[in-house]
């Protein structure tokens, strides 16, 4: 049984709030300095983020073990090592299937074009700098390791005290979904999707693990994804005589 606190509840409407202020001020103020030519202003960006969700999920974890909970509720500990390691098999075939995927696309011009449009809508999210690509890293290894706590672990384990527990995955996704909304609101549902995969490895392993590995693999294959194009563009443009 599922006993919920004041904190659990001010948790929840944290998922919630901080996506639609991030939407409404924190985006539109970053791209304004993007715009205005701020001197590492997507550096900054980058360890803002960094800085922000791993204070929030330490906060979290040392919460949830001053509250007495275990590791096993968030699905950060288990006692099935046989289904982790197929997990992991699992998900490191498709992260080489992803990256292969990319070898593939960057190698043809006619592709590039397309990919590169398809993902403008978070080029001022992608490095442009060698310094930015290294720092990216991070950011994506962040973003694999608190977001998976915070939606696959917390999230659907408090929806669960009020839903069965599909219900609370689906419900979960689209939560972390709308959490990226100030990209693009059409990038809700598309999120929405991969977060709903990310959740299917996590009931299928029962850990968190191999899909904070697979989370991390696909936001770093972006970032290396936009950085070549934005540098293969850069190079094909006509330099003044």
């Amino acid at each position: 049984m599922i006993h919920h606190t004041i904190v659990d509840h001010l948790l929840f409407a944290f998922l919630l709030v901080i996506p639609l202020l991030e939407w409404k001020w924190g985006w539109p103020r970053y791209l304004a300095k993007l715009a205005s030519g701020a001197n590492g202003a997507r550096l900054d960006h980058y360890r803002r983020l960094i800085a922000g969700e791993w204070l929030a999920t330490i906060g979290l974890l040392v919460y949830w073990a001053v509250a007495g909970r275990t590791l096993e509720d968030l699905r950060l500990a288990g006692d099935a090592p046989l289904r982790l390691g197929m997990g992991f098999v699992y998900v490191v075939l498709l992260i080489g299937a992803l990256f292969g995927q990319r070898r593939a696309l960057l190698a043809r011009p006619d592709r590039r074009a397309r990919v590169r449009k398809a993902l403008q809508f978070a080029e001022p999210l992608l490095p442009h700098s060698e310094r930015e690509r290294r720092i990216f890293w991070i950011v994506s290894a962040t973003a694999g390791f608190c977001e998976e706590i915070f939606y696959r672990g917390f999230l659907t384990w408090y929806l669960s005290a009020w839903m069965g527990p599909v219900a609370a995955v689906l419900l979960a996704s689209l939560i972390f979904g709308a959490g990226h909304v100030y990209l693009d609101i059409g990038q809700v549902p598309k999120t929405a999707f991969i977060g709903f995969i990310f959740a299917i490895v996590v009931s299928l392993v029962g850990s968190l693990w191999p899909a904070m590995l697979l989370h991390a693999a696909v936001d770093w294959n972006s970032g290396e994804m936009g950085f070549k194009l934005l540098s293969l563009a850069s190079n094909s443009e006509p330099r003044p005589a």
